[in-house]
């Protein structure tokens, strides 16, 4: 008996009878854990290389978390009636990995993290208009107060915003766009295909700017982006998964999970210092998502 056939039963049993937002909620919180992976990687490669090289092997090994996929499917993987959906979705998902590893690199972890926080409100808006989503008084009140938290961490008014802070917000605009081009494309197509497509494409939008700026890894250096490209695709794959299952406008607040783990990353690992401002603020956030969490639950109900 293979591992699928013993674990089948329980996947029908405990997996597959759970409301579809509460799955996709799920999916969301682990790719928010996935993705700090992803970040803390890149900022420790980010020190001596170009954050346009860091896309491209982000991009391209993000293929390794599909590669059964690919190697089983071969031209299968790609056979779809909205290419030019699939070709959209790699676009703004490639301009929204590059805008992110920049503002990663050149700020501290957390800052970075809780400005792309941005993403629900523009998330709402985009599933408002492209995705004909109905959302509540109280689903708008929550996300926007959540959004008020990020606004008490990043302090604006007292700093000047720098040009990475701008690219993280950018950041947050092209995810959110993708992840309008997912929800609708995944209404056709496998999952694992709108990956595969969107392997293809970034990889060969990403390709022609990293020639301009390349510099030779170090074995570390190579490891540690084949390792961000992995968990990226990892983590994509549950968003994907996600936003299948799940209403985007409901299940993209719990994305606010990964200020936890910026937190902790920044902290631990680059020596980042979390003052009394960055944890008011993800108090505030955390309380937003308790807030979502309770409404879906009894929505569930």
């Amino acid at each position: 008996m293979t591992l699928q056939e013993r674990t089948q039963p329980l996947i029908d049993r405990y997996w597959s009878v759970l409301p579809g937002n509460l799955r996709g909620i799920i999916w969301m919180m682990l790719s928010a854990l996935t993705f700090i992976g992803v970040q803390a990687a890149t900022k420790l490669v980010g020190s001596r290389i170009d954050s346009a090289e860091i896309t491209f092997f982000r991009c391209f090994f993000g293929g390794l978390a599909i590669l059964p996929f690919l190697i089983k499917n071969h031209v299968e993987a790609f056979r779809t009636t909205i290419p030019m959906m699939h070709v959209g979705r790699g676009v703004a998902g490639a301009a929204a990995i590059f805008c992110m590893v920049y503002s990663v690199v050149h700020m501290p972890l957390a800052e970075a993290t809780a400005i792309g926080f941005a993403r629900p409100l523009f998330m709402i808006l985009l599933a408002v208009l492209f995705l004909h989503e109905t959302v509540g008084w109280r689903r708008w009140t929550a996300t926007a107060v959540g959004f008020g938290g990020v606004m008490i961490m990043l302090r604006p008014g007292i700093e000047v915003v720098s040009f990475a802070a701008l690219t993280a917000l950018l950041a947050s605009l092209f995810f959110s766009l993708a992840h309008v081009f997912i929800k609708k494309i995944t209404k056709i197509d496998h999952p694992m295909k709108v990956m595969a497509w969107y392997w293809a494409v970034s990889s060969l939008v990403t390709f022609i700017p990293m020639l301009f700026v390349w510099t030779m890894p170090t074995l570390e250096e190579f490891v540690l982006m084949m390792l961000v490209g992995f968990l990226s695709g990892t983590a994509q794959t549950l968003v994907v998964y996600s936003l299948r299952v799940g209403d985007a406008s409901l299940v993209e607040p719990f994305d606010y999970s990964r200020i936890v783990w910026a937190l902790l990353a920044g902290v631990l690992i680059f020596g980042e210092s979390a003052d009394v401002w960055v944890l008011a603020g993800a108090a505030v956030v955390a309380a937003s998502n308790i807030y979502i969490a309770r409404r879906a639950a009894k929505r569930l109900e």
